[in-house]
């Protein structure tokens, strides 16, 4: 490629994956014609695609396997893009303007970027990402992120035909084994300080997570931005941002025509046979001898692993907390069980059976008698959490119906302990109910063994909430004699997925504790006087895209115009915690003034009266294991208008509630709680909106509905009902 002449270069860095230089090309043609564009590819070049169009790979760079097992990603992208710009800067080229595919997205002219390095003498110039001192807020980022990162992008920078000493320097930078944990921003700090690099103004040039002044930026760094989320710049970021994308039109504008440019995903490089390259495998090879010769793990494969893996476990060991707990000294006193645990784990497809590690303060339960007269109830009854919960509820109902049981505390948890008295130690029956979920069953045989005796009756009570059951669930059903469960859906689930055999046992939704407020007593709510309020309520950590208040918002807009009347209550928790889910549900609101956004704690007893004090409770939902919230608003006499699937449909039908239809889609954010292959709700919008309207014009079926729901509710079975279906479903005899 011929490169002599007036017009700059633009190098494209393609990473390994399914991104796509093209887009981007065509995006820099648009503005600058008579540019030169050319790509480089920055992974195992055995794997580099065929491009389409106009655009070529730059002559091949040397394949620089150390660089690739010890860099991190991004340096991996620099290393072959300062390769590449020395040799178009000795063939002749007078800039070289670098961008990083999947990453750059150029919305206007690059003239400005240029500039300083076609001036005489130029080295070239980096893109700051601020201007000034940040605001001392809550927000992200923080100065530490600047100090920590670097303060200028390292998606752009242009290099002048005088950087050919910075280039170089740079080079040796990403290749440095000991530097590999200096981020980008912060090489390019020290070049420019070093060689003379214009640092160009970004709140003029530059939109980022970082700062985005003006409303159209001639480039977008959209570094950890997800095409997935766009109306979050962060969605890897759970915190309140700096730089919001739901409110701001002209960025969302923005945003949507950088799309194409950056689609796809970056995958890792990966070694012969599927091994990817990742952090572990990086810190094995750095911490070789530098003067040792690394095995070419593409020529000499075999060679390479056998010289990694006492490097590798090493530094899996060292950068795993789980395993530094379970294993204190790996290659001495805890060397067999290392070893042990090293043969059971599945390395080459990354999925490690992690023997969890011990906890000082779970004492191993004794075995004492063999009893048939009662049940051992397991479960985390010292603790704050839903299913400690259920297994204090089911502990009520036994000791309602007059079972003999035992609570056994299993305090392998993170949620809050509650006061109390300390609870049973041993075991003394020859049946026990786990209420532990499946996923958690593994850790539990870690930490008690002695449950899973041959010669005990072992039952699961676990909740779901898909149809979908994961492998590692059903693997657990391998270790109970039973799976016990408090839906039909979750019983459903369950029977299609394993052997085991599985039974429907609900346990009854006691009325609410209310506490004593009105409407009028939540400042959100008092303006509103006697205005229709719709509400949906949800907890950001219980997964946003199951719970799908878009959905509730979307069907509200198409039920009523902003001057009609009704209100939409969105109330959620969490919202700082997970902050780019939080933004999707602001973009769906918009500016509509009847949809307010609630985003608080309240304590039980108020949140009940929140309920209580709304017109109709909405839930949209894709999936839900039982749907407790939608009981207790029947509790409460206020009417629900819910999806026509899952566990809801256990305490709900036509005749108490308003049910949606839906359709069963894949599953998309399901945050990596739900995997893609499954399938969940897809309720039908249209529908839910006309249920909106046709409750809001007919209060005689709101008061029927409530007053049904209410019904519903209280024909549940009693605690002692549920103690005497348990005592059978196990064979004790229950005294009269």
């Amino acid at each position: 490629m011929t490169t002599s002449g007036s017009a700059p270069v633009v190098l494209l860095v393609v990473p390994p994956g399914t991104v796509r230089p093209e887009p981007l090309a065509a995006a820099v043609r648009a503005v600058h014609p008579d540019w030169v564009v050319t790509a480089v590819w920055a992974g195992d070049p055995q794997l580099r695609p065929t491009l389409d169009g106009d655009v070529s790979w730059h002559s091949r760079v040397e394949r620089g396997t150390a660089v690739l097992l010890t860099q991190a990603d991004e340096r991996v992208d620099w290393w072959f893009a300062s390769r590449a710009v020395s040799r178009l800067l000795d063939d002749g080229a007078p800039a070289v303007v670098v961008l990083r595919v999947g990453v750059a997205a150029v919305l206007g002219s690059l003239d400005d970027f240029v500039a300083p390095a076609l001036s005489a003498g130029g080295v070239g110039s980096v893109v700051e990402l601020v201007a000034g001192q940040l605001p001392d807020d809550e927000r992200w980022p923080q100065e530490e992120h600047l100090l920590a990162n670097g303060s200028v992008s390292a998606a752009v920078a242009v290099f002048g035909a005088a950087a050919g000493p910075a280039v170089r320097w740079i080079t040796d930078q990403m290749a440095d084994r000991s530097g590999r944990d200096i981020p980008v921003g912060r090489v390019f700090e020290r070049a420019a300080t070093l060689f003379g690099l214009h640092r160009l103004r970004g709140d003029e040039l530059l939109g980022s997570a970082f700062g985005w002044e003006v409303d159209e930026p001639s480039v977008l760094d959209l570094t950890g931005f997800s095409a997935s989320s766009p109306w979050s710049l962060r969605a890897d970021l759970a915190c309140e941002l700096r730089v919001e994308v739901a409110t701001r039109s002209a960025r969302r504008s923005a945003v949507e025509r950088a799309l194409p440019q950056i689609a796809g995903a970056r995958a890792p490089v990966c070694l012969p046979g599927g091994w990817s390259i990742d952090e572990v495998v990086r810190a094995a090879v750095c911490s070789a001898d530098a003067g040792g010769t690394t095995p070419d793990p593409w020529s000499s494969t075999l060679a390479f692993r056998s010289w990694i893996a006492p490097l590798f476990w090493t530094a899996l060991h060292a950068r795993r907390a789980d395993l530094s707990a379970s294993f204190p000294d790996p290659f001495g006193h805890d060397g067999d069980r290392f070893a042990l645990w090293r043969r059971r784990a599945a390395i080459d497809d990354g999925a490690s059976l992690v023997a969890p590690p011990e906890i000082a303060d779970v004492q191993r339960w004794q075995r004492t008698a063999r009893r048939v007269d009662g049940v051992d109830l397991v479960g985390y009854h010292r603790h704050e959490s839903s299913l400690g919960d259920v297994a204090r509820r089911i502990s009520a109902a036994l000791g309602a119906a007059n079972i003999t049981h035992g609570d056994l505390a299993n305090l392998r948890t993170g949620s809050p302990l509650l006061t109390g008295p300390p609870v049973t130690s041993s075991l003394e029956f020859a049946s026990a109910l786990a209420v532990v979920n499946a996923d958690q069953f593994p850790a539990l045989a870690m930490d008690h063994p002695e449950l899973f005796a041959a010669d005990t009756h072992l039952i699961g009570y676990w909740f779901w909430e898909l149809e979908h059951v994961p492998v590692p669930m059903r693997q657990a059903a391998s270790m109970v004699d039973e799976i016990w469960v408090g839906s039909q859906f979750v019983a459903d689930a369950f029977r299609a997925a394993v052997d085991t055999p599985v039974r429907h046992v609900p346990i009854p939704v006691a009325a609410p504790v209310v506490a004593d407020r009105d409407r009028a007593s939540f400042p959100l709510l008092a303006p509103l006087g006697d205005r229709f309020v719709f509400a949906v309520v949800f907890d950001h950590f219980s997964v946003t895209e199951r719970k799908n208040p878009v959905g509730v918002i979307e069907a509200f807009r198409r039920a009523f115009s902003p001057d009609e009347g009704p209100v939409l209550v969105v109330k959620s928790m969490n919202a700082s915690k997970r902050w780019p889910q939080h933004q999707q549900v602001v973009a769906a609101a918009g500016d509509r003034p009847d949809i307010i956004l609630w985003d608080e704690h309240l304590e039980r007893a108020d949140h009940m009266a929140f309920i209580a004090a709304v017109d109709c409770l909405v839930a949209l939902h894709r999936s839900e294991g039982l749907g407790l919230h939608l009981a207790e608003a029947m509790w409460l006499g206020t009417p629900v208008i819910a999806t026509r699937y899952s566990g809801n449909l256990d305490l709900m039908d036509d005749d108490c509630s308003i049910l949606i239809d839906a359709t069963l889609v894949h599953v998309e954010r399901g945050e990596g709680v739900y995997p893609a292959a499954a399938r969940w709700a897809d309720p039908d919008l249209d529908q839910a909106a006309a249920a909106m309207r046709f409750l809001v014009a007919d209060p005689a079926r709101r008061g029927a509905l409530a007053a049904a729901g209410r019904v519903r509710m209280e024909r549940q079975p009693t605690l002692a009902d549920t103690g005497r279906l348990i005592a059978g479903l196990l064979g004790i005899e229950v005294a009269s």
